[in-house]
């Protein structure tokens, strides 16, 4: 891989890390929404079923000169609350039910339709799933289908003394929106910042790499390395080639290199072939005397 690769490579790997670490971060902070909503919801479905079932009493115990009956009386109360009332939030609404005919008929007027009296949901049916646990005496939280088939966050919860089921809930896009705004956001923040660190890193780069490169350029053309075993003759020193014949040292490894010979002459060749012949008899003579004195002495100890 290049150089110039491998910094292509290390400013994706950087922009990785940035973009994973911001989807990260804003999953932590939706969990930590998420879990909060779920605790408010949970905490005000309660408070108003023990709020319904504290005036349920005391209707049952004072009021019973109302005309139709205390549960009536407290039904026509609870009603009158809540048409002054808009909601929480841009989805958040509170509904009423009661379990009638194997259906789940809601006591209150919804807040996403114009209808005084909503329809009716069937038991068997997949949507209302908070208040079908409501009105099957049970408490909690859940993410589920609403009576519009709309996924939402809600809090359920029974109101014991009328026998009815009471649900808060928010639409869950409604929560969600605020994170893929700013996860949009901070994405393509951190996009431009990493593009802007990424120009500036690779115009400080981009000199040194180019230089590297004409280094590297250089380098190749002046260097060619023989690799391998090279079959040399013992004596004369020829080297055989890749089809069988013998060359001399100098021809084939400027055959195989960039390399170039010229001709010169070591001191050892040079006493050789071109010293005076009288040098050479001088040496002789000294040498010949040396020998002959050597001789002479071995004879005489003998």
């Amino acid at each position: 891989m290049s150089p110039r690769m491998r910094v292509l490579v290390l400013l994706l790997i950087m922009a990785s890390v940035v973009v994973v670490t911001e989807a990260i971060s804003v999953g932590f902070l939706y969990q930590a929404a998420i879990s909060e909503q779920r605790l408010r919801l949970q905490e005000t479905a309660k408070s108003q079923a023990r709020l319904i079932e504290a005036v349920a009493r005391f209707d049952e115990k004072f009021n019973l000169n109302y005309p139709l009956s205390a549960r009536q009386a407290t039904l026509e109360q609870i009603r009158d609350a809540h048409s002054k009332y808009q909601g929480f939030g841009e989805t958040g609404e509170f509904t009423l039910s009661t379990r009638k005919n194997n259906n789940i008929v809601f006591l209150l007027s919804h807040r996403h339709s114009e209808l005084e009296e909503p329809t009716p949901i069937p038991w068997s049916s997949k949507l209302a799933e908070p208040m079908r646990r409501a009105l099957s005496g049970k408490s909690g939280t859940i993410v589920g289908l609403d009576y519009r088939g709309q996924k939402v966050l809600a809090a359920y919860e029974p109101v014991a003394e009328l026998n009815l089921g009471i649900v808060a809930k928010i639409d869950l896009s409604e929560i969600r929106a605020p994170f893929i705004k700013a996860a949009l956001l901070s994405g393509l923040s951190a996009i431009v910042v990493v593009i802007l660190g990424a120009g500036l890193f690779l115009k400080i780069t981009n000199p040194i790499l180019r230089k590297l490169d004409e280094k590297v350029t250089q380098l190749s053309s002046e260097v060619k390395t023989l690799r391998g075993i090279l079959p040399i003759c013992s004596f004369c020193k020829d080297v055989r080639n890749d089809k069988g014949y013998w060359d001399r040292v100098d021809v084939y490894v400027k055959q195989h290199t960039e390399a170039e010979f010229s001709h010169s002459i070591c001191p050892d060749c040079y006493k050789e072939h071109y010293s005076d012949p009288k040098e050479h008899y001088s040496e002789l003579k000294e040498r010949y005397t040396e020998l002959k004195d050597q001789i002479d002495q071995n004879n005489n100890s003998a």
